[in-house]
């Protein structure tokens, strides 16, 4: 489960409500038992540059949300990540959440989860859930983002 209710949020909120443009961070800790090893660069590189595909591949944005749930889970489990995630609404009204894996002390590349508002809100209660089953087909497609 994640939780987004550190107190550093307000201000990310109040803009996230308002839909005003800018950039936050949304801070979030995990109930987790340990603290995961940042990943091999070349591992995330791949996956980097494999995901928007993959996600794209599935028709309905319901299934593409429920990726983006899945990728999020999946690394938090097997990868240091960055403890918030990013935030960006443009002048025009588009927004977009993207999260952070580690491959260095503070650096790493950046996965977009919601590219819109429906879908960012959806993605967010879904998180603050308590972690359902993996779903095995999402599971596997990215298991094949990070495979050699």
């Amino acid at each position: 489960m994640v939780d987004f209710s550190a107190e550093q949020n307000k201000p990310c909120w109040n803009m996230i409500e308002q839909k005003t443009a800018g950039h936050c961070k949304l801070h979030f800790t995990i109930n987790a038992t340990s603290t995961l090893p940042v990943a091999k660069r070349d591992v995330v590189s791949r996956a980097y540059s494999r995901y928007f595909s993959a996600r794209t591949e599935f028709p309905t944005s319901f299934q593409q949300q429920e990726f983006a749930l899945q990728f999020f889970n999946y690394s938090v489990a097997n990868f240091a990540v960055r403890d918030s995630l990013n935030f960006i609404r443009s002048n025009d009204g588009t927004a977009q959440l993207s999260m952070n894996i580690l491959v260095a002390g503070s650096g790493g590349y950046s996965f977009v989860l919601a590219d819109t508002d429906a879908h960012f809100r959806q993605l967010l209660d879904a998180l603050q859930r308590p972690k359902a089953r993996p779903a095995t087909h999402y599971y596997r497609n990215i298991t094949k983002l990070f495979a050699e």
